[in-house]
């Protein structure tokens, strides 16, 4: 199907000038508060938390740890990790999707649907423990039904309604979005993470940042007014990389930003984390992890995380949390992470002390 000279510069429009699409209300909203003018009061006032953390001198950066992947999912780490340390998670992490690295097959083999019931319900329970939720998708391919590292078709199907790929793509987003709406309705806030590593190796990764950046701003539209979804803090996090900002959607669709964090320490991301830290928006290590083997997820691991605090507070003094990765990267299988949790520059569960938040 051709595109008309008129749809090429609409389209061009929405990319480069979002405020005449959205108006002086949103444009505001991007500067004063959350990027959804209609935001939920919960979600308004934790963005709002989030953004009064960088001026403290302490108890500014949230703890956090991924919790694992579907088939075997659970709050099993976040137990562990309290009864090493005697403290509990800030932020717990979740996937809707499942991964290749060692876990049970499940079925189907190809199109593997948002797995939202089975995560929604640690999601909520740990919600209600008092703690704070992040969520991200390694979505399925939706040109050949593979998972988030296969390759992609033509990005610019995800734009194009007549094709087999969007249809894909959209039986995808409305089901993830039917596990968010369940999410709102509980009253829990979601760190909301879509098309994290955009910078990298999934198949909407590395993608053409024009086109990338429409899709997400469609996303936004699409959850926002057609969905009804006003309990979602929407998070930007690349991979660490010096065309991170080609991929930025723009301040009026971006709450938080992050980086995903893949190395002995995060000083490596320093330059990266200035250019990002320019947008004004609150920042967070929104995944980490030491040097490793990936595929290991039983060995344990000799990574100091003591003064990981520390090193993100003098590397990145913004920072707001940070998300320990999965598995052997986590903090229950390194070294020190009750010095880390104790250290004053952390919040962990029973700090979290937030005005008009629902949690316990």
């Amino acid at each position: 199907m051709k595109t008309s000279a008129m749809a090429i510069v609409s389209s061009l429009l929405l990319v480069m000038m979002p405020a005449v699409i959205h108006g002086a209300d949103a444009e505001k909203s991007a500067v004063d508060g959350t990027v959804d003018i209609t935001a939920s009061p919960e979600t308004k006032a934790l963005l709002k938390y989030f953004k009064g953390l960088s001026s403290r001198e302490d108890k500014k950066l949230l703890s956090g740890q991924f919790m694992g992947w579907y088939p075997v999912t659970s709050l099993a780490t976040a137990n562990e990790i309290f009864l090493q340390t005697s403290n509990w998670l800030a932020v717990v992490g979740f996937d809707y999707y499942e991964t290749f690295v060692n876990t049970p097959k499940t079925k189907p083999e190809k199109f593997k649907p948002p797995r939202w019931r089975a995560i929604n319900e640690f999601a909520k329970a740990y919600w209600e423990m008092g703690g704070l939720v992040t969520i991200s998708c390694h979505m399925t391919n939706p040109w050949d039904g593979g998972l988030a590292w296969s390759k992609a078709g033509r990005f610019e199907d995800l734009l194009d309604k007549e094709t087999p790929a969007y249809s894909k793509y959209k039986e995808q987003i409305d089901e993830v979005a039917a596990g968010l709406t369940e999410l709102q309705k509980a009253g829990v806030v979601v760190l909301f993470r879509p098309f994290h590593e955009m910078t990298g190796a999934f198949w909407w990764g590395g993608r053409y940042p024009v086109t990338f950046r429409k899709v997400w701003q469609e996303l936004f539209e699409y959850y926002t007014k057609e969905k009804g979804l006003h309990n979602l803090i929407w998070i930007w996090s690349p991979l660490v990389s010096n065309k991170a900002m080609d991929y930025y959607p723009g301040n009026e669709f971006v709450d938080m930003t992050g980086l995903d964090i893949y190395a002995a320490s995060v000083a490596s991301a320093k330059a990266v984390y200035s250019e990002i830290n320019k947008t004004g928006k609150p920042f967070a290590v929104t995944e980490f992890g030491p040097p490793g083997n990936a595929l290991d997820n039983t060995s344990p691991r000799n990574y100091d995380y003591g003064p990981f605090a520390k090193s993100i507070g003098a590397h990145m003094p913004d920072a707001v949390f940070f998300l320990a990765w999965r598995d052997a990267w986590g903090l229950h299988r390194n070294l020190n992470a009750k010095a880390l949790l104790e250290d004053p520059l952390v919040v962990n569960r029973d700090d979290l002390k937030i005005p008009d938040v629902r949690v316990k």
